[in-house]
């Protein structure tokens, strides 16, 4: 496969009004929930819990430079015998634990005070499943005038079927998910509204007749073409796409992986160009010769339970949590929020996230200042 990084770049700059896309960049590498596929089962889906997927890790501007690998071992007490650093020996538990440990503080800094800059992409997998049903309704051109309002609807929808896991897993499983079908296209849209009518109080009165609205016109196209000729319940093939991504919109950069084989697998037959010449901008490097990549490990680890633990809380107990957290607690939040600032502020390009409105709103939320 070949791509040219200038025709799919074009459009997210413009569209997202991203700046610095050009900028040559040192950008580490590495993942945490990495599911590789997403499917569902008889008794369920195949992972425990649909925790979300993050690469990301370090960038700065420039070539690679060099770190103190013993110094920073050294402030964060791993143990000699350990052959790399990894998120477990700064932090371990879930996402609140984590934000007690002096040592996350230390760390946090560190990236501070070297200038880093932190980037990532986080997937939602059930958000992702789910916003086909919508992509497929405005599709039709009788929905053109309501392609604005895409995101909230994305949202509502989601609001109204991650209610109950349990139920959207059924329906996921009844319906073959995502190969509906179009025989069967009326017939799910009809349970959709049903379902939306059921939980309306979840929603603000305007964004439920909006979401109604739509899902009645979905009632009456002539295809929903993302939910159908697919794989049967294979919500997610693979996390791949999300890696091009990066490579393309920052042509520039210089892009340094942890080995992984599947993702090696996936982008092995990729060609990047950019006019006539080809672009050897990304390879696989091992993480015990790498710091870079052991930084982004502890990074992306970090931030792949705080996305998940922001998910999976409602905002009232997000609230709750948000006003008793201790003193280091709150140190490390606030140094996670300078963090992210500072990275958005160089580039928006650092913050990808596919996740619901309210998510994404409710991330920022939970780390700014009270």
């Amino acid at each position: 496969m070949i791509i040219d990084v200038n025709e799919r770049r074009k459009a997210p700059i413009i569209l997202n009004g991203l700046h610095n896309a050009d900028r040559a960049y040192t950008i580490f590498y590495d993942e945490t929930n990495n599911h590789r596929r997403v499917h569902v089962r008889e008794d369920g889906l195949n992972i425990p819990e649909p925790t979300c997927f993050v690469i990301g890790g370090i960038a700065y501007s420039g070539p690679q430079r060099s770190f103190d690998l013993r110094h920073l071992r050294k402030i964060l007490k791993v143990q000699d015998s350990a052959p790399e650093i990894k998120l477990k020996h700064v932090a371990t538990g879930d996402f609140l634990k984590i934000l007690t440990s002096q040592k996350l503080e230390t760390f946090l800094r560190w990236v501070l005070e070297q200038g880093l800059y932190v980037h990532f992409s986080v997937v939602d997998p059930l958000y992702w499943s789910v916003v086909d049903i919508v992509d497929s309704i405005l599709s039709d051109d009788s929905a053109a005038q309501l392609f604005p309002f895409e995101r909230d609807l994305k949202n509502d929808l989601f609001s109204i079927l991650r209610y109950d896991l349990e139920g959207l897993i059924d329906l996921f499983r009844r319906y073959s998910f995502p190969n509906v079908g179009r025989e069967r296209g009326r017939e799910f849209i009809e349970e959709l509204l049903d379902l939306a009518e059921a939980r309306s109080e979840l929603l603000d009165h305007f964004n439920y007749m909006m979401l109604k609205g739509v899902l009645q016109m979905g009632r009456n196209v002539a295809s929903l073409p993302f939910i159908e000729n697919e794989t049967s319940n294979v919500l997610i093939g693979g996390f791949g796409t999300f890696f091009l991504e990066r490579f393309y919109i920052l042509k520039n950069a210089s892009h340094i992986l942890d080995v992984e084989e599947v993702i090696i697998e996936y982008i092995k037959n990729v060609q990047f160009v950019d006019g006539i010449k080809e672009l050897n901008h990304f390879r696989f490097a091992n993480s015990e010769s790498e710091l870079g990549v052991q930084i982004s490990d502890v990074m992306v680890g970090f931030l792949g339970k705080y996305f998940s633990f922001i998910c999976l809380n409602d905002d009232d107990e997000l609230s709750e949590i948000r006003q008793t957290l201790g003193q280091q607690q709150t140190a490390n939040l606030s140094l996670l929020n300078e963090l992210l600032e500072r990275s958005n502020a160089e580039n928006p390009v650092f913050a990808h996230a596919v996740m619901s409105n309210r998510d994404r709103m409710m991330a920022e939320r939970f780390r700014e200042p009270i």
